[in-house]
């Protein structure tokens, strides 16, 4: 069951979301002795991190990851890497280790077996949480309807344990690597968060369909094992 979390204010909505993002690291880091997130991309994220590097909290006891990213270069606009790096892991969050999903390998199919490997040995599972954006198309992280069947098929059901899947979505000028649908699912936590009426109407058509193939962001709002909050605002945030 997905908590809808709706608020007239872009502002309001960071706010909340950052408030109970640093209660639920902080009770991470009280109870198991480290705490571990994945991000997202896009454009609401900006001032989330921005908000959220300014968090008193021991940061050296966490752990980042991106749920996905494009494969670019880590000095490029498109990467979210880099959006992470200029926007998050900076103030206070300066201490805070960073586990990316790029690799210097030229294809981000070549990458599979090698991030598996790293986002096995690097992150602590389930991890505590993951914030997920969601597109119009349905698609959330780089699990996208576009894709070929064959790449969309390896992303929402990893034959042989991987944790992150190559994508070449149709509506995407770069090739991406994204998170798995099991590893994304791998969670104590998730929240989508998004902006906007269309979203919503997006969001709207994915609650109520049931093809995962079809808007993959079901995979996520369908599952009962994971608690998933749909964090949505009228309006972007003004910061």
């Amino acid at each position: 069951m997905t908590d809808e979390r709706t608020f007239k204010s872009g502002d309001d909505m960071l706010a909340s979301m950052v408030a109970e993002t640093v209660e639920r690291l902080e009770f991470a880091i009280a109870e198991r002795g480290r705490a571990t997130i994945a991000v997202a991309g896009g454009r609401f994220p900006k001032p989330f991190f921005q908000v959220l590097s300014q968090a008193k909290l021991d940061w050296s006891k966490v752990t980042i990851t991106l749920g996905d990213d494009r494969w670019v270069g880590i000095d490029d606009d498109q990467s979210n890497e880099k959006l992470v790096k200029d926007n998050l892991l900076i103030n206070e969050a300066a201490s805070a280790t960073f586990v990316s999903l790029k690799t210097v390998d030229k294809n981000p199919e070549d990458a599979i077996a090698t991030v598996t490997e790293r986002l096995k040995n690097d992150l602590s599972w389930p991890m505590d949480i993951v914030y997920l954006g969601m597109g119009d198309d349905g698609h959330t992280a780089s699990l996208f309807p576009s894709s070929t069947p064959e790449d969309l098929k390896r992303g929402l059901y990893p034959e042989n344990g991987e944790l992150v899947a190559a994508a070449r979505p149709t509506v995407s000028p770069v090739p991406r690597i994204s998170m798995t649908l099991p590893a994304l699912l791998n969670a104590r936590y998730i929240g989508i968060h998004i902006t906007g009426s269309d979203k919503w109407s997006t969001f709207e058509a994915a609650k109520n369909g049931t093809v995962i193939e079809e808007m993959p962001v079901r995979g996520i709002l369908h599952q009962t094992d994971v608690p998933v909050d749909l964090w949505w605002s009228a309006e972007n945030p003004k910061g």
